[in-house]
């Protein structure tokens, strides 16, 4: 898709992502846990895949804050590691840390995130700082609901969900959108930002072809 030089970036990352973005969200595992009809162990085996990515991606952004570009768009009160290890201390047990073990895809996920930081890509890491995040502002309080409803999780264990902490969700991520288009990246900049915003949408979607694998039945995961 031929991106546009007059609109914004944030507009060219919500369309030229859409795809990738569409693919990734109705995987059988992700159609499954909104759903309702997972058990509570592919719940906490989720949130322990999540464990690894965000250890990753926030070790990678705190570890390059010193780039001008990633400065402008990173916000301390997105970071969702301490809230993922309530919600595992809750689902798993106080031996969690022990029980976890990165699937293919995650691991994957993980060494894409060193590897851009190990090279200080800005532009890289904000792209999954963008997909990440902004998919848990947004589809992820959906998710919250069902957990809720459907698998009977207290508040105990959905604190990764909240994000109380920044206010209003629509105004924030009218605010990150903002921030986004106010960074004025050139044209190559742009495309390679888009470009990696895919394939983090990719690699998520490891991540879920690994849990599909492992809870979800065949007949209903094709």
């Amino acid at each position: 898709m031929l991106i546009a030089n007059e609109a914004p970036l944030s507009v060219s990352l919500r369309e030229c992502t859409a795809a990738a973005h569409g693919h990734a969200e109705q995987s059988p595992f992700m159609s499954r846990l909104v759903r309702g009809t997972l058990t509570r162990g592919a719940v906490a085996d989720y949130a322990g895949q999540l464990w690894f990515v965000y250890a990753a991606l926030e070790r990678a952004v705190r570890g390059n804050m010193h780039l001008p570009y990633l400065a402008a768009i990173a916000d301390p009160r997105l970071e969702r590691l301490d809230a993922l290890e309530r919600d595992l201390l809750e689902l798993v047990g106080l031996d969690w840390r022990e029980k976890l073990v990165p699937g293919p895809g995650t691991a994957a996920y993980v060494a894409r995130l060193d590897e851009l930081a190990d090279k200080g890509d800005q532009l890289g890491l904000i792209a999954h700082h963008y997909v990440r995040y902004l998919g848990d502002l947004a589809g992820g309080q959906v998710i919250a609901r069902m957990l809720r409803q459907r698998y009977g999780i207290g508040e105990r264990g959905v604190n990764f969900y909240d994000f109380s902490s920044i206010g209003k969700i629509k105004p924030y991520r009218d605010a990150y959108r903002a921030r986004l288009d106010a960074l004025g990246l050139d044209a190559p900049g742009s495309g390679w930002l888009i470009s990696e915003a895919n394939r983090a949408f990719d690699l998520n979607g490891g991540v879920f072809r690994d849990l599909a694998e492992r809870h979800c039945p065949v007949t209903e995961s094709l």
